[in-house]
């Protein structure tokens, strides 16, 4: 073991160890001054000139610049032991080269981590100005820094040029492309994706053969994470982004209008021909907008009824222009958007009447509220147009019909 630890120093003169050793000392105070010359006076200084000139907060540094300031402060020593191993040739070749190999390596890796932190900032920053992560491409330039220090180290240790490195790695392309296949599919799917601009973060993502729907909070090579509206946490493969379908709610926030599109079923046998007392109700009773009161007004003081069926009048569609003039009157309905009500196909449950409308604000919350604030008035109102809502008989109607005639008027009153 001994034996180990001298192998670089065993070629020197006995008489040589007293000078090798003032030199180790002194080399070891020179980087220790450097570190601290560097970290606290040369860095320092030259971080506020570049990055804090006009803040208020000038003194104060960010745990990221600290970081950066301390990593770049170690390359002082090892520049300094580099200088002094190549300057001393009492040292010997060996050690030499061993000194000089051991400090190529760290000044690498150093060197590489530095630049992973200005990377990282830089996404940060972007993300601050834009909104926009480009994670993804923060990622595929870590993997790039990383196998270029990779070579170097390879480089330095085999004292061989690296130029001569990246031709011998021409041979395993194909090993390589087949080890990271994953982040090959990855990288595309994921330039795909930002390049695209389809998804953002904090944008709502649904993917409803998984399962997912949520908020988008990291994009990032491999991966998109999602908190979904439960709190759970789901990770996807970017590539699905490209394979698989998915909706994006994010346009619908941002366009001013959330689409209520809903139906509920008339009973067939409800709808009739509008009679003179259901015109004169509606009129009496209901808040109606010009247009319509003038359309009840002319039927009303019409003198034969039957012009009434000559024009097709019901109740169904008093009903459904009354309810388009209410929609109309509410605040919190878009008008610019479209705004229908209309008859669906007949089913075995009655008939689809479906009200096609946006509102104003697209918070889930106060979208709910006004959608069931139209469905509640509607289905109250129905009553006054004499139509009725078709419902699945339950077991109060069932049990209703046990009884006879009379035993079921005396229940009603």
């Amino acid at each position: 073991m001994q034996r180990f630890l001298m192998w670089p120093f065993n070629q020197l003169d006995p008489s040589n160890y007293i000078l090798v050793l003032y030199l180790l000392i002194s080399a070891v105070a020179l980087s220790i001054a450097s570190y601290f010359i560097a970290r606290f006076i040369i860095l320092r200084l030259a971080v506020k000139l570049l990055f804090h000139s006009g803040r208020n907060n000038a003194k104060k540094y960010s745990a990221r610049e600290i970081r950066i300031i301390k990593r770049l402060s170690k390359l002082a020593p090892i520049l300094v032991f580099f200088t002094l191993s190549k300057s001393e040739p009492v040292l010997g070749e060996i050690a030499t080269s061993a000194i000089q190999a051991i400090c190529g390596i760290l000044f690498v890796v150093n060197i590489a981590i530095v630049v992973n932190d200005l990377l990282d900032a830089m996404n940060e920053q972007y993300f601050l100005n834009r909104h926009r992560s480009i994670k993804g491409y923060i990622q595929l330039a870590k993997l790039v820094v990383a196998g270029i220090a990779i070579i170097l180290i390879i480089a330095t240790l085999s004292n061989k040029s690296p130029i001569i490195i990246l031709s011998s790695l021409g041979a395993a392309a194909a090993i390589l492309m087949l080890v990271f296949q994953h982040t090959l599919i990855s990288l595309v799917a994921n330039v795909q994706v930002s390049s695209s601009n389809v998804i953002q973060i904090d944008d709502w993502i649904e993917i409803p053969q998984l399962n997912i729907s949520g908020e988008v909070i990291d994009i990032a090579l491999h991966t998109i994470t999602i908190r979904n509206w439960d709190n759970t946490i789901s990770r996807v493969p970017t590539k699905n982004f490209i394979t698989e379908s998915y909706t994006n709610w994010q346009p619908m926030l941002s366009s001013g209008g959330r689409r209520i599109k809903r139906s509920f079923f008339v009973d067939q046998s409800s709808v009739a021909f509008a009679s003179r007392k259901l015109l004169l109700d509606c009129e009496r009773l209901l808040p109606l907008s010009p247009s319509l009161r003038a359309e009840l007004d002319e039927l009303i003081h019409t003198e034969e009824f039957s012009q009434i069926i000559r024009q097709g009048i019901t109740n169904l569609s008093l009903f459904r222009k009354h309810i388009v003039a209410y929609l109309q009157s509410r605040s919190d309905i878009n008008q610019v958007m479209y705004l229908v009500v209309r008859q669906l196909p007949p089913t075995a449950n009655g008939l689809p009447v479906e009200i096609y409308c946006f509102t104003k604000s697209t918070n889930w919350v106060e979208y709910e509220e006004v959608q069931s604030s139209i469905f509640e008035y509607v289905l109250a109102v129905s009553n006054y147009f004499n139509l009725t809502i078709f419902q699945n008989p339950s077991g109060k109607d069932i049990s209703a019909l046990s009884y006879g005639p009379i035993r079921a008027k005396h229940v009603e009153q």
